[in-house]
């Protein structure tokens, strides 16, 4: 059978047409239905031991402080600083640190000072007084019991004379017998008198020493001096909604000057009600300062508070204090320095671990995209204890199994995002 020429060339073009449009519709098919190629980025599961840990904000103090306040005492007005030492300054037990302006208490001083002055003077006079009109009065009583001898002597002439005459002599020994019985009660009423007005005046004296005394060591507490080593760190001023600064009119009793010890530090931070119960007092404690990311202290739970507190007005949830103990000593830690620390509360000795961000949830089950043979595939996995960056595997992965950090199936980065978000098991 002959085939025309013409006929077989459009049979080979036919059969070149065919491969060539096959391959152009296979090759979308393909990247359609084929795993994902691995650009996304990946990570290796690692091994070994596993720190469950909360991670929370803190503040850098002195672990002892003492805090020196203005005196407790009232003097007609408040009181003003008229010096500080500078902030920042350390000083040494005795230095001075503030002073406060003395002109109310040196005027209160001076007039107790006169009042008791005055009421010495006072006694003083009582009780030449006294002593006088005592002389006086025993002079008198001495007479009148001179005058009723006498009358005893004139009663005992006249026994055998007139009747009348006798008569006369026997009342004037009464006459005389009562002036010395008034005479000695006037003497013992004046003592009882004058022993009053003295109680009186010292009265006076006492209150005006106690005074004066109170006032002296009044006056000495109007200089704030530091009772230990320490750096002088200005307490807030809540008139002013800033720190304490000269010529600042303060009430008594008001914080002035605060006097860390920067040989023992400790860290203050809060922690969530929801895991206030994981921390135990003597658990490890990873320190990193704001300040110095590069730096990394130690440290230990000293205390838990028992007490939440409500940190967020517009929040109805409550946090709990903990005090961390410093083991090291520093010169960079500065009281008020912002820290992060890493309470461990669970140590794992062995497992398999890997980043919370490469776990995800998917049709009901936890998963993640192991690489095989430089393909991600899908493996499902089951999850144990996690801290906030890593979560355990306990089944499903192995030490070095590679996975990926996002979902390979999502088509778009911001889609894989929020479907990471969505998916990964917290």
């Amino acid at each position: 059978m002959n085939i025309p020429i013409t006929t077989l060339r459009r049979l080979r073009e036919k059969k070149i047409l065919f491969p060539i449009i096959g391959a152009a519709l296979f090759i979308p098919l393909a990247a359609v239905f084929s795993p994902k190629s691995t650009t996304a980025a990946t990570t290796d599961a690692r091994s070994g031991e596993f720190l469950v840990s909360i991670t929370v904000s803190g503040e850098i103090r002195a672990a002892k402080s003492v805090t020196l306040a203005s005196p407790g005492v009232w003097y007609g007005s408040d009181m003003q600083i008229v010096w500080l030492i500078a902030e920042g300054t350390s000083v040494k037990q005795g230095d001075v640190v503030a002073r406060l302006d003395t002109a109310n208490i040196v005027k209160f001083l001076n007039d107790q000072q006169s009042q008791l002055n005055i009421s010495l003077s006072d006694l003083a006079k009582l009780e030449a007084d006294h002593k006088a009109s005592t002389h006086t009065m025993e002079a008198e009583r001495k007479n009148a019991e001179f005058q009723f001898e006498l009358s005893k002597l004139s009663v005992e002439r006249v026994r055998f004379e007139a009747e009348v005459q006798r008569k006369e002599k026997e009342l004037q020994l009464k006459r005389d017998s009562i002036a010395v019985e008034q005479a000695k009660l006037k003497l013992e009423t004046q003592a009882e008198i004058n022993k009053s007005e003295i109680n009186k005046v010292n009265v006076q004296i006492q209150k005006a020493r106690s005074d004066v005394d109170k006032a002296k060591h009044d006056l000495r507490m109007f200089t704030l001096r530091a009772p230990m080593p320490g750096l002088a760190v200005y307490e807030m001023n809540w008139r002013t909604s800033r720190k304490v600064a000269i010529s600042d009119q303060i009430w008594p009793g008001m914080s002035v000057i605060s006097l860390p010890d920067l040989s023992r530090m400790q860290v203050t931070g809060n922690v969530n009600e929801v895991d206030v119960s994981k921390v135990k007092k003597g658990q490890k404690v990873n320190i990193k300062l704001d300040a110095f990311p590069e730096r990394s202290f130690h440290g230990v739970v000293a205390s838990v508070g028992t007490i939440g507190q409500q940190t967020d007005r517009t929040s109805s949830i409550k946090t709990f204090e903990v005090v961390v103990d410093i083991d090291e000593t520093d010169p960079v830690l500065k009281p008020g320095m912002t820290t992060s620390l890493e309470i461990i509360v669970e140590t794992v000795p062995q497992a398999v671990y890997v980043p919370l961000e490469s776990v995800f949830s998917k049709n009901g089950k936890t998963v993640v995209f192991r690489i095989d043979h430089s393909s991600p595939k899908e493996t499902e996995v089951e999850t144990g204890v996690r801290n906030s960056n890593f979560v355990t595997i306990l089944k499903g992965l192995a030490g070095g199994d590679k996975v990926t950090l996002r979902d390979p199936t999502l088509r778009e980065e911001p889609g894989a995002i929020e479907s990471e978000a969505k998916g990964t098991k917290l």
